[in-house]
């Protein structure tokens, strides 16, 4: 479901996290390596969308909008609002 595809990409970003890929640079270069994406115009489009700088570290606050950021990239736009997307990443 959407709420559980959302929720995943939370658990996907936690994980990253966890393992040292704590700012947008380092999560989009794994998540959308520049091999198969424009990696530059993405991080570009994530650092706008979640109103801090690419390489500052991520914290909790900042993954709703991180992941409202990666479903507008990834679709070319986001029909979610914040709090759904709190909501699905609350679930468990």
């Amino acid at each position: 479901s959407v709420d559980y595809g959302i929720r995943a990409i939370g658990k996907l970003l936690g994980a990253y996290r966890k393992k040292g890929f704590n700012t947008i640079t380092k999560v989009i270069n794994r998540y959308a390596p520049s091999t198969e994406n424009n990696t530059e115009a993405y991080i570009s489009a994530v650092e706008k969308a979640v109103k801090v700088k690419r390489d500052d570290v991520l914290t909790d606050a900042m993954i709703p909008a991180f992941v409202a950021s990666i479903i507008a990239h990834e679709n070319g736009f986001n029909p979610f609002s914040t709090a759904f997307i709190e909501r699905c990443l609350a679930l468990t």
